[in-house]
């Protein structure tokens, strides 16, 4: 099962963002993430969260139309789109997609990247999708799809990061050290279709991107 986690950060260019965004079998939606679903075209299956920033009268609108509310206490440990992600999880999620994850409160947007080391501990594939960002986290590899040229970042997320191999970058890598303090993975390059990652030891992030 494929669900769609909105979060109430920045989704880029709109129209560019609709055309590579998947269809979805469900639509988990944090707190004041209801804002992006009408422009994105979507009716939530779940809204979830303190309710501290979101558009009360839109949330009643939704309400209305019977929509499933789950509403959590403002002071709690998880963040709203950590809530959501536990909720696509139960309602049987394999791949999860994370839109409005990013955006102007740097400290949400890497949490917002936990949440997909967590989902990614759990066995789910899961993604952080925007119109000029793709993010991806793993601590086994990847097989990566874009057309040659495109920009592909490689960043350790943490201490004892080795690559064991990278296939169809430009930059290669091999049996090689990604410490926090050089992060030369920025910038890689597709030279090829198809591009595979594997990972030794520790989570790596990569990010599929362009300017």
């Amino acid at each position: 099962m494929k669900v769609a986690i909105i979060s109430n950060g920045d989704l880029g260019d709109v129209e560019k963002l609709k055309l590579i965004m998947p269809d979805f079998d469900k639509i988990v939606c944090c707190d004041g993430g209801i804002r992006h679903l009408s422009v994105l075209g979507l009716e939530p299956d779940l809204i979830v969260g303190d309710f501290d920033s979101v558009d009360h009268a839109l949330l009643e609108q939704y309400k209305g139309k019977g929509v499933s509310i789950k509403t959590h206490p403002v002071i709690k440990n998880e963040t709203d789109t950590e809530l959501a992600a536990i909720a696509s999880l139960e309602l049987g999620a394999k791949q999860v997609i994370l839109l409005g994850a990013l955006g102007k409160r740097w400290d949400h947007s890497y949490a917002n990247v936990m949440v997909l080391v967590k989902l990614a501990e759990m066995g789910i594939d899961a993604t952080i999708l925007h119109s000029h960002n793709q993010i991806k986290v793993s601590n086994k590899g990847f097989t990566l799809n874009a057309e040659p040229g495109q920009i592909l970042s490689l960043l350790p997320l943490g201490d004892n990061v080795v690559i064991q191999s990278v296939k169809g970058l430009q930059y290669p890598i091999c049996n090689q050290e990604m410490p926090l303090s050089a992060p030369y993975g920025i910038s890689n390059i597709f030279m090829e279709k198809y591009v595979e990652i594997k990972v030794k030891t520790g989570w790596l992030m990569v990010v599929l991107t362009e300017d």
